[in-house]
């Protein structure tokens, strides 16, 4: 799996442009190329189901133009997280919606989300146990009604016990003491599962700054008013 956690000048700045052009659709074609994880048995609503829990990867069209992405993508594939489990995710080539977490989730949802991401995704893929506690906890933030992150009660619930859960309930617990660092992005589509893309963006990406010939024009403005000055 290629984890993106390293931030290159060219990935910041399309960032801050895709941020301030946020009702601008991106479409990319991507294919689902597997996961690691494990297998979870989880309940929604009542509803209970045997699922895989875990990192999934894409592979991006050999076309797509990866100067417009706001985060840095090593080869041609990326990493992400389901967030719709009870919708499966579709073979071969399909075109999906790139948006910010912002316009799918909550603003508290997409706090908890950023939060998760800032302090544990360096843990993901060290281990198929941490992927699938990764996925459980985002989960839980997004499909438990409950006023707190709770994987044993609620609305959303696992009866996996061990490690997956212990981890994935720690993590949940840690969130309110946790600092957003990135922002993140989620594939949409609606006839597949949607995805959390697995590569954040720093929150303090640079803002634009005058172009040299435009700082050349600004130079030669002051040199001018300086010779008047002088003279008058």
């Amino acid at each position: 799996m290629n984890l993106r956690c390293t931030f290159s000048a060219a990935a910041l700045v399309a960032a801050s442009a895709f941020s301030h052009h946020a009702s601008a659709s991106l479409m990319i074609e991507a294919n689902y190329n597997g996961l690691s994880g494990q297998t979870v048995q989880v309940s929604h609503n009542s509803v209970n189901s045997s699922v895989q829990a875990g990192l999934m990867q894409f592979n991006l069209h050999a076309n797509t133009d990866l100067s417009i992405l706001p985060f840095d993508v090593i080869g041609m594939s990326v990493d992400a997280f389901c967030v719709e489990f009870t919708q499966g995710v579709l073979s071969g080539w399909q075109s999906y919606e790139l948006v910010e977490t912002s316009q799918v989730f909550s603003a508290t949802q997409s706090q908890a989300i950023e939060r998760l991401f800032t302090a544990y995704h360096t843990e993901v893929g060290t281990a198929s146990s941490n992927n699938a506690a990764f996925q459980l906890a985002l989960w839980e933030i997004v499909h438990e009604t409950a006023p707190s992150w709770d994987l044993t009660q609620g609305s959303f619930t696992t009866s996996t016990n061990g490690a997956v859960l212990d981890l994935a309930s720690g993590w949940l617990q840690s969130l309110d003491s946790i600092e957003s660092q990135f922002s993140l992005y989620v594939l949409t589509n609606a006839n597949s599962q949607n995805q959390l893309v697995f590569s954040g963006v720093p929150l303090d990406t640079p803002t634009s700054v005058p172009a040299p010939a435009t700082l050349g024009l600004f130079g030669l403005g002051a040199l001018l008013l300086l010779r008047r000055r002088k003279s008058s």
